[in-house]
Order: C-alpha cells, then structure tokens, then sequence
C-alpha cells in the first residue's frame, strides 16, 4: 500500500471520527504512529520537537520524549490525540491515565493503510 506524505490525510480522519485515533506505537528516535479504528489508516509523524508543560499550573514547557515513552508503555491505550493542525505542523495528544499533556512538533506526515 502507498504512503502518502501529507498531513491532509491525518487532518481529515481527525474531522472525521476525532474519537477513533488511538494511539499506536512510539518508534525511536523520532517517530509516533496512531492508528484510526474507524478507517483503519495509520498516521506517522516524524518529531521535530516533542514538548509537554511542567507539573506546577503554567510551568514552562519541556521535552518530553521520555515520559511519553513511559505512557507508551504503561498505558498505551489511554493516549489520544486531541489536536491535529497541518498548517502549524502540530498534533496534541493527551494521556487519560496520568493527565499529560504532549505536543508535537512535526517535520513530516505520513499516511498509509493498515495491513490486514
């Protein structure tokens, strides 16, 4: 299946059926992949920053690849996306479980359908 390198097809889904984009894998170095279980397409976004604001009211933001990877792993399924803007190049997700918050910078989108 193509991949289609445009955040377009991300920006659509998200309209579409926002509730359906679940969180799917986080790829080292820089990659967060999510997955729609309404249309069954995977959206890939290449990191150019990953931020999240610190713990106090207002804290200033930091990076947070790290902690992200700790919801990853801890409590995939509670991670979901609740922003997706391609003409800032940002997508937000959002851990139900621990209440953090991520924004991601993004260089690229990526879009293609899931096998099977």
């Amino acid at each position: 299946m193509a991949t289609f390198k445009s955040g377009a097809f991300a920006q659509q889904c998200f309209s579409a059926h926002p509730l359906s984009l679940n969180f799917k894998a986080l790829t080292p170095p820089d990659r967060v992949v999510v997955e729609c279980i309404n249309c069954h397409m995977r959206h890939r976004f290449t990191v150019r920053a990953l931020m999240t604001r610190a713990a106090e009211v207002g804290g200033p933001e930091r990076e947070a690849m790290g902690d992200l990877g700790v919801c990853a792993a801890e409590h995939p399924g509670e991670l979901r996306v609740s922003v997706i803007d391609v003409m800032t190049d940002s997508v937000k997700l959002r851990c139900g479980a621990c209440r953090k918050a991520y924004s991601i910078s993004v260089s690229v989108f990526e879009t293609y359908r899931k096998d099977g």
